[in-house]
């Protein structure tokens, strides 16, 4: 039995507001063993606090200490900086509280931006698109909070921020420095919080680009599900 778990949300945990068959059961099971675990998303579109009561109305009773996101660790990132860079965030209204929760200034407009942040924004307007292929043709530097091309839903797959990146790129010629899952800050930040060697941490998620590409690159274990983006026809025979 591995010391810590990091457990997936969307497709792993959750499918929209429910919780997947087994998740409950997992949870309480590493409660009641006392082994540590995060909940490690690449979803950006909520703040920590909506992601805790999604968490809660699923059954899962959540602790602060036990999530972490791709915007937690975009944040960490940016928090190294002295002082933190004035960021324009492609993100929604839950992301950017999260900034202000963590004293970490937001442009107003593109003429105050140091950096520009990418995450997955379910309220993206055209306009602010193209202040953000100005900026990114300006040269200023450029962060992802991480790569999946699909978030996926009750209603099947969505466009999330890979998709993003794809666009800005047909458009400007810039791809930008990913922060989270398969991504080394990712794993990094999250092993720290956990306090666990990465040998001894198993990595459970439904994505073989994000999930279990980064628990084999950190040699840590993985199991995979099938509940979300991956399905039996994606592995090889």
């Amino acid at each position: 039995m591995s010391r810590a778990f990091l457990l997936d949300i969307d497709g792993t945990t959750l499918l929209g507001t429910r919780a997947l068959p087994g998740a409950v059961d997992l949870v309480t099971f590493l409660r009641r063993k006392g082994i540590p675990f995060l909940w490690l998303t690449n979803n950006t579109s909520r703040s920590r606090g909506a992601w805790l009561e999604r968490l809660a109305a699923a059954g899962l009773e959540p602790r602060p200490e036990e999530l972490y996101t791709a915007g937690d660790a975009t944040l960490d990132v940016l928090a190294e900086h002295d002082p933190p860079p004035r960021t324009w965030l492609v993100g929604t209204p839950d992301f950017a509280a999260d900034f202000k929760t963590r004293g970490l200034p937001l442009a107003g407009n593109p003429d105050e931006a140091q950096v520009v942040v990418l995450a997955y924004d379910t309220t993206l307007t055209y306009a602010r698109m193209c202040d953000t292929a100005r900026l990114l043709l300006e040269g200023l530097p450029y962060l992802a909070t991480h790569p999946d091309v699909t978030c996926p839903t009750p209603m099947g797959p969505i466009p999330d921020v890979g998709s993003f990146i794809e666009l800005f790129d047909a458009a400007t010629g810039r791809r930008p420095e990913v922060i989270g899952k398969p991504e080394e800050p990712m794993i990094r930040l999250a092993l720290a919080r956990l306090g666990v060697d990465r040998s001894d941490v198993t990595m459970v998620g439904d994505r073989l680009a994000t999930d279990i590409r980064m628990a084999r690159n950190a040699g840590l274990r993985s199991w995979l599900v099938l509940s979300g983006v991956t399905g039996p026809g994606d592995l090889a025979p």
